[in-house]
């Protein structure tokens, strides 16, 4: 079976899913899954258990009632849009994510000092009119993003000057749900199929300087859904998915190996919002929830490490990188084993 990450990379790069209208482009990427169904049905057949017949109607069920909260939004009646959502995404289940996972954030600064803790947290409930739309957030609604990997968050906002962006390393303290909105490289049942349409409609490019996002439409309906689904528990919850610039052929500075999940994870990003009605400051109870280090530079580490930034041995393009050292950096900050392996020259000025 044909890898459907790298092959999902292809159509959302692809001029009809690049052009026209929301419907349009969300059409034909799922009408590109629907084809790679046929190509691979027998194979997803002998996987699921299931006639192709049973496969295509699963397409297009999911297909269909996206085009309904697509057409329903743009017509106004968000309310509508909202509950065809919630009951596409009722039967999804949630994930978890581990405590043995370390995990990125980054912000532009350009001041020579770095943020503090609270400055690299979520934005404060008093700062609510800084919120504006994201893939997987609303206006007004703040929301705690990190990434997979120090160069991922980078690309998310808009590479920025490397040298002074602040990054900081987070790990969580409890296992936290997670709704998984991560494309699998291979079907291997039923209840994926949904989900693979559902991800690939939430996964087309937006330009960034438009004020209205049409390709947020859908991905905003999913977080909707999911707080007014969580809300009566009260447990916290977060969303992974791939970056729009993996899938979109702009994430260019490393080649990604699609078969390597390690590889892979570097390129997630996970939204945690924090839904509260106070007017002022943090979320305290979702702050519990994270270990988080203070920020560190490029510049900063130029400064006071200069022979890190020349002297690296993991025989892996990224961990040798500058990238691979904010997270190396990071991951020590955190409790974790780096991944990066420093030459012999690093060793024994260290040891000296």
């Amino acid at each position: 079976m044909q890898n459907l990450i790298l092959e999902a990379s292809k159509w959302l790069q692809s001029v009809p899913c690049r052009e026209g209208s929301i419907v349009k482009r969300t059409s034909a990427v799922i009408n590109c899954f629907r084809e790679y169904v046929s190509r691979e049905r027998v194979e997803i057949q002998a996987q699921t258990c299931q006639s192709y017949s049973q496969l295509t109607f699963q397409i297009d069920i999911a297909s269909k009632t996206i085009r309904q909260i697509l057409s329903a939004f743009m017509r106004g009646n968000h309310q509508d849009a909202l509950q065809k959502t919630k009951d596409l995404v009722r039967s999804m289940k949630f994930e978890t994510i581990s405590t043995n996972t370390p995990l990125y954030k980054c912000r532009e600064n350009i001041r020579q000092f770095h943020y503090s803790k609270d400055e690299m947290f979520h934005i404060p409930y008093d700062k609510r009119s800084l919120v504006g739309n994201q893939r997987y957030s609303v206006t007004g609604l703040p929301c705690l993003y990190l990434g997979g990997s120090s160069y991922i968050c980078w690309e998310e906002i808009g590479r920025k000057d490397l040298n002074t962006t602040n990054f900081c390393g987070y790990s969580i303290v409890e296992k936290v749900d997670m709704f998984n909105m991560l494309l699998p490289s291979v079907i291997s049942s039923e209840e994926q199929l949904k989900r693979i349409v559902l991800i690939l409609a939430c996964s087309l490019t937006a330009k960034r300087d438009d004020v209205f996002k049409p390709e947020y439409i859908l991905p905003q309906c999913v977080l909707h859904s999911l707080i007014h689904r969580s809300y009566y528990s009260h447990k916290p919850f977060c969303i992974g998915y791939y970056s729009s610039h993996l899938l979109g052929g702009d994430a260019d500075y490393f080649e990604c190996d699609y078969e390597n999940k390690d590889l892979l994870s570097r390129y997630i990003n996970y939204v945690f919002p924090m839904p509260s009605s106070s007017e002022v400051g943090y979320n305290d109870k979702m702050r519990n929830l994270f270990n988080q280090t203070d920020s560190i530079s490029l510049l900063n580490q130029t400064v006071l490490h200069p022979e890190c930034l020349m002297n690296a041995c993991s025989g892996d393009s990224y961990l040798d990188s500058q990238f691979g050292l904010i997270d190396s950096i990071l991951d020590v900050k955190l409790g974790f084993k780096p991944k990066r392996k420093e030459g012999d020259i690093i060793l024994a000025t260290r040891k000296s």
